[in-house]
């Protein structure tokens, strides 16, 4: 029964096609790994923004996490069958990860952004055109270059039809998406086929644009050999390019490395990092126990911090279990005599924090 009799487009129906969604994936296992894989890919090309003492907190980064955020909200949206809205959400993580480089294009997007980020009401805080970003964007000489070469701005105008959701340019862009779509939600197999075939290519236009901006993001290396786990350098690991070169067109990879070879701010990056003096296993293991301690007392605690280790240990190679279990024994001892067994939260009522007067 509609508990909204006023309402068409009821909540309980986008519950059917969530389940109708989730049934699809499920039974198609390579779709699903692909949704995936593109979140993943999408998170770790937000790494190779640098951050750095002067940018910190100043707003340079907000375009991509915008733009991070509509890329997993048009899920949501097309897995409950919103299918309109979800394209417009791709639509706007495709204009807003753009920004990401188009305000960071001369390195001082701490500075330049700030008109936009804080939503100034002047015309020069508008969103700029795509006619304008391009223009910004071709000023980067790996861009320019790599655009005459592999036609990425011909990839992105591919996407011009997303605009025609935002501006429901007739029957085909509206909410009647579908065959023979009711006039309320309904799985539609080959809507949904569609909007996975947009959200690759929106993440494969952003993607590309960062790894030309920040071609070391490209460069296979072991970082951990010289920094550990507290990487401050804007790389990736060997795991997430692998993910990448999953995604990306194997011509824009190789092209993006060939890049990199001759890039020299890539060149002297690297060059430095690799001067660094390796770390030693201690030191490793040392910033791994200072990373959980910090977990553990800041957030769960240590009794789901031990479950949560103890459910990785079973994936693990035996020489690798031992030692964590040895990290886990010693990381015990220290909660015990801290008080750091229970969450955070938990330790704070107990403690009677939130009853006391800060006046």
């Amino acid at each position: 029964m509609n508990q909204y009799p006023s309402y068409i487009y009821e909540p309980a129906k986008s519950i059917e096609v969530f389940e109708a969604s989730e049934k699809y994936l499920n039974t198609n296992p390579l779709l699903k790994e692909k949704i995936t894989n593109l979140g993943w890919c999408y998170q770790s090309i937000g790494k190779s923004i640098p951050q750095t003492m002067e940018n910190f907190w100043s707003g340079h980064f907000f375009p991509f996490v915008e733009s991070s955020e509509e890329l997993q909200i048009s899920f949501n949206l097309v897995m409950f069958g919103l299918y309109k809205q979800a394209f417009m959400s791709l639509r706007s993580a495709l204009e807003v990860g753009m920004l990401s480089v188009y305000y960071n294009i001369n390195d001082d997007g701490h500075k330049i952004v700030k008109d936009w980020l804080n939503s100034k009401d002047a015309w020069e805080a508008n969103t700029p055109r795509s006619d304008k970003i391009w223009k910004i964007l071709k000023k980067n000489k790996n861009i320019e270059n790599f655009d005459l070469k592999l036609n990425l701005k011909e990839r992105f105008e591919d996407l011009s039809y997303l605009h025609n959701f935002v501006h429901t340019k007739g029957y085909k862009y509206s909410n009647k998406l579908g065959l023979m779509k009711p006039n309320y939600q309904t799985f539609e197999e080959t809507i949904f086929l569609k909007w996975l075939d947009a959200y690759e290519k929106v993440v494969i236009i952003v993607a590309t644009l960062h790894m030309l901006k920040y071609p070391i993001a490209s460069i296979e290396y072991e970082w951990d050999d010289k920094v550990g786990i507290d990487n401050p350098f804007p790389v990736l690991e060997p795991y997430e390019i692998d993910r990448i070169k999953e995604i990306l067109p194997f011509s824009y990879f190789r092209e993006i490395q060939t890049i990199a070879s001759v890039d020299p701010d890539t060149q002297e990056l690297l060059e430095h990092i690799k001067n660094l003096p390796d770390m030693t296993e201690k030191e490793k293991e040392q910033q791994i126990v200072d990373f959980d301690k910090s977990m553990i007392e800041n957030g769960q605690g240590f009794i789901e911090w031990e479950k949560q280790e103890l459910k990785w240990l079973e994936k693990m190679s035996d020489e690798a279990k031992e030692k964590v279990i040895r990290r886990i024994d010693s990381i015990r001892e220290w909660a015990i005599e801290n008080n750091m067994m229970k969450p955070k939260i938990e330790r704070l009522k107990e403690e009677e924090f939130f009853d006391k007067n800060f006046d």
